[in-house]
């Protein structure tokens, strides 16, 4: 699978209040759960707009690790409040315009220089149990979705996403696509179970984090 740009977000506990997108007299408004990550959030606040304004909007994050909203043709104003604005970056509001550069980076992120490569099984699925009359049953669930995640960047880097990761949790992570935008925004829930680093470039003088992945639900 080819390296591809993308950001992870930790899932952390404390979210309150919303995150608002008002195009004329409607808002469209989302208010987080209580626990959940930034880039969850984003995902959610897209298709919400999209639902409600029904224009074209999307939210990505650029090399400083701010994302950046944008609503082609459309002025906007956007606003947060509770500990959204600081857990997202928007920590002061917006009026009247096409795109926003959300003022702070966004916390407890780690965006590899290089890209992310992520392999994991998108269906795990066990038999049922056999029926009186020889068949099988309804299937027992969804198995425990394994996979792997690498993270390619400077081998200093490298050693701190390492250590960061180390201690593992629960993460949100994104591929970016299109000039790290993209008309659908896709966030996936994976448990960091391991991780290592290894040198990684032709000269070996970049590096690579290798951690080993659980996909989880909501």
């Amino acid at each position: 699978m080819a390296i591809s740009p993308g950001i992870l977000t930790k899932v952390t506990d404390g979210w309150t209040g919303t995150i608002t997108v008002t195009r004329g007299s409607t808002v469209a408004t989302i208010t987080p759960r209580p626990r959940t990550s930034p880039l969850k959030v984003v995902e959610r606040l897209v298709y919400e707009v999209r639902r409600v304004h029904g224009v074209e909007f999307f939210i990505y994050v650029n090399s400083f690790s701010r994302f950046i909203a944008v609503m082609p043709g459309n002025l906007f104003d956007m606003a947060a409040t509770g500990t959204t604005a600081a857990k997202t970056g928007l920590t002061a509001n917006s009026s009247s315009v096409y795109s926003v550069v959300f003022p702070t980076a966004i916390p407890s992120s780690i965006l590899p220089a290089y890209g992310i490569r992520v392999r994991t099984a998108l269906v795990g699925m066990s038999r049922g149990k056999s029926l009186l009359s020889g068949g099988l049953g309804f299937n027992n669930g969804r198995a425990k979705i394994q996979g792997s995640l690498a993270l390619f960047d400077t081998l200093a880097n490298s050693s701190t996403f390492s250590d960061t990761l180390s201690a593992g949790g629960v993460y949100d992570f994104s591929v970016l696509r299109t000039n790290d935008a993209t008309n659908v925004t896709t966030v996936e829930r994976i448990m960091i179970k391991a991780t290592g680093v290894a040198r990684w470039s032709a000269l070996g003088s970049s590096g690579r984090v290798l951690c080993s992945v659980q996909g989880v639900s909501e």
